[in-house]
């Protein structure tokens, strides 16, 4: 999948499409997890890489909260998100590394969710805390952000492997 990019900034809207997109044909409609998963993964990259040389690109500091950025990490978020839940149906059950890394995505995902404590991202935590659920056998608390900047710090975090 390509990403227009205009001054090394993506285009969220048709990103946001893309990801729309391979939810409902690949995950609600008629799953195809392997195809949802590749699709996603690869978006997620590119989103990762993206970020990695916008920081780059400004001396290490982190983006400033912005419109632009809360969408970013918006639609980041639900990359994250989605590509675990495809990558989940994927794997052997009993591979504790692999559980392991779609925990840490799900977990990611929702720390990256700027506004997490909007009415607006209810569903969305309650589907991740499910999914949560489901791959631990358990419930457990998931930590939100609530400031755009610690979106940006966890984020970064997850992105040094794309590094």
């Amino acid at each position: 999948m390509n990403i227009d990019l205009k001054n090394d900034l993506l285009n969220l809207p048709k990103l946001q499409l893309q990801v729309d997109t391979i939810v409902f044909d690949s995950i609600d409609s008629k799953p195809n997890w392997s195809k949802a998963y590749e699709q996603l993964d690869g978006l997620l990259q590119k989103v990762a890489q993206n970020f990695n040389s916008y920081i780059a690109s400004n001396e290490g500091a982190m983006p400033k909260a912005s419109t632009y950025w809360t969408l970013y990490m918006d639609i980041a978020a639900k990359i994250l998100y989605f590509t675990g839940l495809a990558q989940s149906h994927l794997i052997d059950e009993q591979d504790p590394e692999a559980r392991a890394q779609i925990l840490e995505r799900y977990q990611i995902s929702v720390s990256c969710l700027p506004n997490a404590s909007l009415e607006e991202n209810e569903e969305f935590i309650s589907e991740v805390k499910k999914s949560i659920g489901e791959l631990t056998g358990k419930t457990s608390e998931i930590k939100l952000s609530e400031k755009t900047a610690t979106c940006f710090e966890k984020f970064s975090g997850f992105t040094k492997s794309y590094e």
